[in-house]
C-alpha cells in the first residue's frame, strides 16, 4: 500500500467581510433557494497580506433542501500598499438552523459551538500586481464563521 501524504498548511490571513442586511432572497429555483449578499466592506489582516475588503463584491449562495448553504463568492481586496487582489471561492456552510442561531448572537462563542458548524471554502486568488503575484500560484482553504452581518475567514495556504 502506498504511503499517503498528509497536507501541511501555512497561515495566510484572516479577513472579515461585512454584508448588507437583509440579503436578497430570490426564492426556490433549480439549484435551491437563491440568496444574494452584497459586501459593504471589511478588513484583511495577516503576516503576508493586509488591507481592506472593497465594497461591491458578494455571495450568490444557494440553500438546498438539507439546509446546506453552498457559497459562490467574489471579493476584491485592496492591500495596505495599494494592490488590488481578486478572489473567488466556492464552499459549504451547514447546518443553517444552527448557523442562524449562533449568528443572531454574534457567532459561535466556544470551541464546542464552532465544532457544530461546518464552514469551509476554497479561495482562488488573482492579481496583476507583481508584489503579490505569488498568490496566483497557490492553493488555499478557508475556515469561516458567520458573525452576524459579517463572515470571518482564516485562510491557509496548502503547502
Amino acid at each position: 500500500m502506498p504511503v499517503m501524504q498528509t497536507p501541511e498548511f501555512r497561515y495566510l490571513c484572516t479577513y472579515r467581510a461585512d454584508f448588507s442586511e437583509p440579503q436578497q432572497m430570490i426564492g426556490k429555483a433549480h439549484f435551491g433557494r437563491r440568496m444574494i449578499a452584497v459586501l459593504t466592506g471589511g478588513v484583511v489582516e495577516g503576516e503576508r497580506l493586509n488591507g481592506r475588503v472593497v465594497p461591491g463584491g458578494g455571495d450568490w449562495a444557494t440553500i438546498d433542501d438539507n439546509d446546506t448553504l453552498r457559497l459562490d463568492a467574489r471579493v476584491t481586496f485592496e492591500t495596505h500598499d495599494g494592490a488590488l487582489i481578486y478572489l473567488s471561492y466556492r464552499g459549504v456552510l451547514r447546518p443553517m438552523p444552527k448557523v442562524r442561531e449562533f449568528s443572531l448572537r454574534g457567532g459561535p462563542k466556544t470551541d464546542e459551538e464552532r465544532k457544530q458548524i461546518y464552514f469551509r471554502t476554497a479561495p482562488i486568488f488573482e492579481t496583476g500586481d507583481q508584489r503579490y503575484s505569488w498568490l496566483n500560484n497557490i492553493v488555499t482553504i478557508g475556515m469561516g464563521e458567520s458573525i452576524g452581518g459579517a463572515v470571518r475567514y482564516d485562510v491557509f495556504e496548502v503547502l
